[in-house]
């Protein structure tokens, strides 16, 4: 009798475990995600971002976005990405990394002006 009464819980119910289990074991076992951060740039070479590091911006330091896996970026650097020369760059064993640097008819950049946003690997869709 519960079926034929609620016959709409009975199925959306499964299909939300499903599709939170599906979720889980994606974004948490096989880190499958791409995230996104600030690496290394060098004004003299390219165009890169310019950000504060206090409110004041008494120190300024420059900047490229940076896009990897989160697997790639692990696997490399560990939890920790700060001091990890591989983050700022896009190697060969990278399944999709995207380097994006300042473009200067849209944000103020510093460094090289005439250069526009560089793609290393073009990310797939998901």
């Amino acid at each position: 009798m519960g079926f034929k009464k609620h016959p709409i819980l009975y199925i959306i119910l499964p299909l939300c475990v499903l599709a939170i289990a599906a979720s889980f074991y994606r974004f948490m076992v096989l880190q499958d995600y791409i995230v996104t951060y600030e690496g290394a740039c060098d004004p003299s070479a390219q165009s890169c971002y310019l950000a504060c590091v206090d409110d004041s911006c008494s120190e300024t330091y420059y900047y490229a976005l940076v896009q990897k896996r989160s697997g790639d970026v692990l696997a490399q650097c560990g939890p920790d990405i700060t001091d990890c020369e591989q983050a700022s760059v896009c190697l060969e064993s990278d399944r999709d990394c995207f380097i994006e640097y300042c473009d200067s008819s849209v944000d103020s950049c510093v460094g090289t002006t005439n250069l526009s946003p560089v793609e290393t690997s073009k990310p797939e869709e998901i």
